[in-house]
């Protein structure tokens, strides 16, 4: 059985192994081997206790995984792979499932998925869950009428580089609806990012609810139909949280403020 070892110090070698290429971003170790292995239906379960975070993720992960066709893009022009073992799972299990969501929290996770039966994700806290099972479902490909998992055994350990991985996102120049934010977070946890820098207000307009100075949005915002009340910041957070993301808000003052003249 050929088995191979990447890790970022030799990642000059990847353009060899395509099933590497398809998890993003490329994890710091990676180890294949030369089987594939048939997923009928992805069942991913947790072992124990490992809070709302995770288990969250697991219900989500799920449902993507079983009900897109997904092709890596290094694997466009190839037909139906031959299979020779049976995915039968993904066992989940976390150290620590607290919530606690900030610049140190600990991402790593380890994956192992074998040529036949039951996967395991293990991870040190919920948000390293969260990164796995997104590495996860990367690997799980449409294979004609179903799906399989290439270049089995796999061994994959990982960690962010950099602990501040983000976007910054400006809604006040150009407003974007609750739901356009959301894809926006979708995206970044494809990426495995984890800051979205919140450019909420300036000069241009002041679209947040202020329950203080109400005419702040009211006079601040571009209509009423383009403001965020709490309860919209408050879904937009938790909406974040749950893909391992923390939303840093910049309200600009003194600076910036032209629009508040208005109120």
């Amino acid at each position: 059985m050929l088995f191979m070892k990447i890790t970022v110090s030799t990642i000059g070698l990847l353009a060899a192994l395509p099933t590497a290429l398809a998890v993003w971003p490329i994890p710091q170790v990676y180890g294949q081997g030369s089987f594939n292995s048939q997923v009928s239906r992805v069942t991913i379960k947790a072992k124990g206790n490992i809070g709302t975070i995770a288990n969250t993720a697991i219900q989500r992960y799920n449902t993507i995984i079983n009900n897109e066709s997904f092709t890596a893009p290094v694997n466009y022009n190839q037909g139906v792979v031959k299979t020779s073992g049976t995915f039968s799972g993904l066992e989940v299990v976390v150290a620590d499932y607290s919530d606690k969501l900030d610049l140190g929290t600990d991402e790593s996770y380890t994956l192992d998925i074998p040529v036949n039966g039951k996967a395991t994700l293990n991870a040190k806290t919920s948000y390293g869950v969260v990164r796995g099972l997104e590495t996860f479902s990367q690997l799980v490909f449409a294979n004609g009428k179903s799906k399989a998992i290439q270049n089995t055994p796999i061994h994959i350990e990982d960690a962010p580089l950099f602990s501040h991985r983000g976007i910054l996102f400006d809604s006040a120049r150009n407003y974007f609806s609750v739901k356009s934010i959301h894809r926006i977070l979708d995206a970044m946890s494809f990426n495995k990012m984890n800051v979205l820098h919140w450019h909420i207000v300036d000069a241009q307009s002041w679209p947040v609810e202020s329950k203080t100075y109400p005419e702040l949005h009211a006079k601040g915002a571009y209509g009423a139909d383009m403001q965020y009340s709490h309860n919209d910041v408050r879904g937009i957070i938790q909406y974040a949280k749950e893909r391992g993301i923390r939303v840093i808000p910049e309200f600009d003052v003194p600076g910036h403020t032209y629009i508040v003249g208005e109120a």
